[in-house]
């Protein structure tokens, strides 16, 4: 699975190719493995749930000698290997991301890597220097494999160049597309579909060994992908614009500590939810530190305007059901006033306690029969 991981000149093995390679020997090379057929992963169920397995490479390419690269495998949303090299070995990154092949499988298949690293910078840097590409750049690439329940599945290649989309792999034709229209991209296309060998193992590995590796590692890790964290949800309004200035109130809904990733939240407008445009704005979903996502939703309002307003948020951990938050428009919640209640609050509780702990004290120092005025 690890055949789209990048190159670099510093990996141990860099030494084992001295012919010049071409694009085809870059890829054969890991049809050698036995299980690479599917023979091993063959027997695992379907997955419950539409998955995908992310290859994601970065290499920084200093100079005609000079390379790094990093890469990571992705199951879903959870990193489960990467390398970098520096050492160029294989990363297992959750406890169960080394099961489905063998020690030795993953040695051979390690070894491999090294080759193919080798010959594809040794390719790329060919390339660069035919077509006059000044040093450094950075190279991005995309691979990625999907299952879904029904038993279907797509490949995806992709590659780009200084941050910009460069090429890309056609699975279901078999071909290169050039995502740009400059001569280097034209070149590095019909170099690419020159080599027919190339795309046909290219499909081969995409249509068959990611999808067994994919359902493999689905087996094992199952329940860490199943995990299941609820989101917390708050709606608080910003601060209202000075008086007479003619602007909107923005309603907030703050959603965190989810996931999986998927989610839904929406805004209700005396109960019907309000449909897309220039009202709604949302930030997107967001990382947390501890692997789970956040996000915010904002509707923009008009200040006393008299409807309801309620954010509405759906996940997969809620079993079917859905948070309502309502936002008290009487109450004008906002960052500052919430505060301030707050402490206003915690003042009272203080001076009562103060007061509740005098006056037991009183009662205590009358003695038996005695009254105090």
């Amino acid at each position: 699975m690890w055949v789209t991981l990048g190159p670099s000149s510093r990996c141990p093995d860099a030494r084992l190719s001295p012919a010049s390679p071409s694009p085809a020997r870059m890829l054969l090379p890991l049809l050698l493995l036995p299980w690479a057929w599917g023979a091993r992963t063959a027997s695992p169920p379907l997955p419950p749930a539409s998955v995908t397995l992310r290859l994601l490479q970065i290499n920084v390419f200093h100079n005609t000698s000079s390379t790094d690269m990093e890469g990571m495998a992705l199951l879903g949303d959870l990193e489960t290997h990467s390398m970098d090299c520096s050492t160029c070995q294989i990363r297992f990154l959750q406890p169960w991301a080394q099961r489905g092949l063998t020690p030795k499988e993953w040695q051979d298949l390690e070894l491999l890597i090294h080759h193919y690293l080798f010959n594809f910078n040794r390719t790329v840097n060919r390339i660069a220097q035919q077509q006059g590409m000044a040093y450094p750049f950075v190279t991005q690439v995309s691979v990625s494999c999907e299952f879904h329940p029904n038993g279907t599945s797509r490949g995806f290649y992709e590659a780009a160049v200084n941050g910009e989309d460069f090429i890309s792999f056609d699975a279901d034709a078999g071909t290169w597309v050039a995502r740009q229209g400059d001569k280097l991209a034209l070149y590095t296309r019909d170099l690419l579909n020159h080599e027919r060998s190339t795309a046909i193992t290219l499909q081969f590995l995409l249509r068959a060994t990611c999808i067994n590796e994919l359902k493999s590692f689905v087996r094992y890790g199952n329940e860490s992908l199943e995990r299941q964290e609820r989101p917390v949800a708050m709606v608080f309004a910003r601060a209202p614009p000075p008086a007479g200035t003619p602007a909107s109130l923005l309603l907030v809904c703050r959603v965190t500590g989810f996931y999986p990733r998927p989610i839904r939240v929406a805004w209700l407008q005396d109960g019907e939810e309000v449909g897309p445009g220039g009202r709604l704005s949302s930030s997107g979903i967001l990382p947390n530190a501890d692997l789970t996502y956040q996000l915010r939703s904002s509707l923009a309002v008009e200040p006393g305007d008299g409807h309801s307003y309620a954010c509405r948020v759906e996940h997969s951990s809620l079993g079917g059901q859905s948070l309502l938050i309502p936002w008290e428009q009487s109450w004008g919640w906002g960052p500052g006033l919430a505060v301030g209640i707050t402490l206003g609050a915690l003042a009272v509780a203080a001076v009562a306690g103060v007061l509740w702990r005098s006056r037991r004290r009183g009662y205590q120092d009358v003695r038996p029969g005695e009254s105090r005025a």
